[in-house]
């Protein structure tokens, strides 16, 4: 409904109202007359003092017959947020000759939100503006006073006789305020006045003022109220009744069920279709095997959902599409994350298997450096006493440390001998 609700603002919120107020002014130039000159001149000085500018005398701008300078003056004036400011729209709103400034001042009012507002916003329920009216509407709506009830009860059922071309956007806000005020004993009386009426626009706020208000009745006081919305010109709203006359399952319905067969839309047919077969509760064939009894109770569930499926309002269908894929989106980011945790674990789990332990490791290190002391103590130099003891080492030294002259003289003997 808060969606609705900003919908309707920003559709009928005036574009572009004017300037900021830092900004310079546009070329206000109307009829070259000496009170023209004197409202532009005004409104000049009071923008340029901001929020110490006197409320009242920009309400009473508003009045002025320049309708630029009367906008752009109660524009200035809803941007405030004071007391003294609040009480200068209320006047703004009834006494003002331009839509634009009645418009800014209601929706002023709307944001100002204040119980003080209420009779003016009852009085602009009767304003020749649509946009003034739906301010009023969801000011009402907001304020959720008892005495709104007849006031929007009453715009409503006018609509009858006179309503304007368009999107009837002040009887969509008129809905949603009784909606929130929970005026359920004037259900029959606004589907009937919509009913009548050519108001375009109005289905989908219909069908949420019934659905939120017709549940709370009695069962007896719903059929009653079903049946007689059976044949309404919206289709959203029969919609609603054909589904919850299902769910009811009262046996007073069924001639009205069956009326509807012959003048009922091909989209809803078959949604009435469902409904006599769970009014009458028919019961088909007992089944002669498992297998036929697994078939009829499938038909069973997919009957039942169907109807419920049919039941619902368009954005709820929308809701709950909406809510399955994101349920399949999160199931299958869960998937994937597991998955990649147990990726991960398996890695972890076969790097430990390959990776030595620390004993391993302490051992490894230990016979190297063993080794490694071994290798020290054998390649380790020799002393000259050892060279000298050695007498196979005495005879080489003795032999190549010899003279030419003493081996010529052995070679000499050894010939002599």
């Amino acid at each position: 409904m808060a969606l609705l609700a900003l919908c309707l603002v920003s559709v009928l919120t005036p574009q572009d109202p004017a300037p900021a107020v830092n900004a310079p002014m546009p070329s206000v130039t109307p009829a070259v007359t000496t009170q023209a000159s004197d409202g532009a001149a005004t409104l000049a000085k009071l923008e340029t003092a901001g929020s110490q500018a006197d409320p009242m005398a920009l309400a009473r701008l508003t009045r002025d017959t320049d309708q630029a300078i009367a906008s752009r003056a109660s524009w200035l004036l809803a941007r405030r947020q004071d007391r003294p400011a609040l009480q200068a729209m209320q006047t703004v709103v009834v006494d003002s000759p331009h839509a634009d400034a009645r418009t800014h001042a209601m929706q002023g009012a709307l944001r100002f939100g204040d119980a003080a507002s209420t009779a003016t916003a009852i009085t602009a329920l009767g304003d020749s503006d649509r946009r003034v009216r739906t301010f009023a509407a969801q000011l009402l709506g907001k304020l959720k006073r008892p005495a709104a009830n007849d006031p929007l009860l009453g715009l409503i059922e006018s609509s009858r006789t006179t309503c304007e071309p368009g999107i009837a956007t002040d009887l969509q806000a008129a809905l949603l305020a009784l909606h929130d005020l929970g005026a359920g004993d004037c259900l029959l009386r606004v589907a009937t006045a919509l009913h009548d009426s050519k108001a375009e626009g109005t289905g989908s706020a219909l069908a949420f003022y019934c659905q939120g208000l017709a549940l709370k009745l009695e069962p007896s006081q719903q059929v009653t109220f079903l049946l007689a919305v059976l044949g309404h010109r919206e289709p959203l709203v029969r919609r609603f009744a054909i589904g919850r006359l299902a769910e009811l399952r009262d046996a007073t319905s069924v001639k009205a069920l069956e009326g509807r067969l012959a003048t009922e839309t091909d989209e809803l047919r078959p949604l009435v279709e469902l409904a006599l077969a769970q009014v009458r509760n028919d019961k088909p064939a007992p089944p002669v095997d498992e297998m036929a009894r697994a078939t009829q109770n499938l038909r069973a569930i997919a009957s039942t959902l169907q109807a419920q499926w049919q039941a619902l309002l368009p954005w709820q269908q929308g809701a709950t599409v909406g809510g399955v894929v994101l349920m399949l989106l999160a199931i299958v980011l869960m998937r994937r994350r597991s998955r990649a945790a147990r990726d991960a674990a398996a890695a972890a789990a076969t790097m430990a298997l390959v990776a030595p332990s620390d004993e391993y490791v302490a051992e490894a290190e230990a016979e190297a450096e063993q080794l490694a002391a071994q290798a020290n103590e054998v390649v380790e130099p020799m002393g000259d006493a050892e060279f000298v003891d050695n007498p196979d080492m005495q005879d080489e030294v003795t032999v190549d440390s010899a003279t030419p002259a003493d081996a010529e003289w052995q070679d000499d003997a050894a010939g002599r001998r």
